[in-house]
């Protein structure tokens, strides 16, 4: 099975979730300047939210990427103060026909005062969890 895991991250929070991810399933992490160049069973896409919605490069690459190569995503973010840019991701993949694993993967992320340390262990832990549910629903050809 193919794996990729691509995210964009400005202040390293949503880095560090995409390297727990990585880690469990098996490949390395990659920023968003990476381009899919071969059909991939898996892509874990990380995003956060920035000013109350997603960042221009997340929704730049989504719009780079086409179903002929990207077959199933699982998504993954940070945030400080919305609660999550997954749902914006979401929809925007869904426009380009490619499909949305059911379960995402949100935690808190460290900006300026708020969420100090995070994400955190406990936080990284639950990613790399969230990962390993992801290939095995994709293993057992699930969604």
């Amino acid at each position: 099975m193919n794996i990729e895991v691509r995210f964009y991250s400005r202040g390293g929070n949503t880095k560090k979730v995409a390297e727990a991810v990585a880690k469990a399933a098996n490949t390395s992490a990659k920023d968003c300047s990476a381009p899919i160049t071969e059909p991939v069973d898996l892509l874990f896409l990380g995003g956060s939210v920035y000013g109350f919605g997603l960042d221009e490069n997340t929704k730049n690459y989504i719009q780079s990427l086409t179903p002929a190569y990207v077959k199933n995503v699982a998504l993954f973010g940070t945030s400080a103060i919305v609660k999550t840019g997954n749902p914006g991701m979401a929809k925007l993949l869904s426009e380009k026909g490619i499909p949305v694993l059911e379960n995402s993967f949100y935690c808190r992320g460290e900006f300026t005062f708020m969420h100090k340390g995070r994400p955190n262990d406990t936080d990284l832990k639950k990613a790399a969890d969230f990962a390993a549910a992801a290939v095995k629903s994709i293993q057992d050809g699930g969604k």
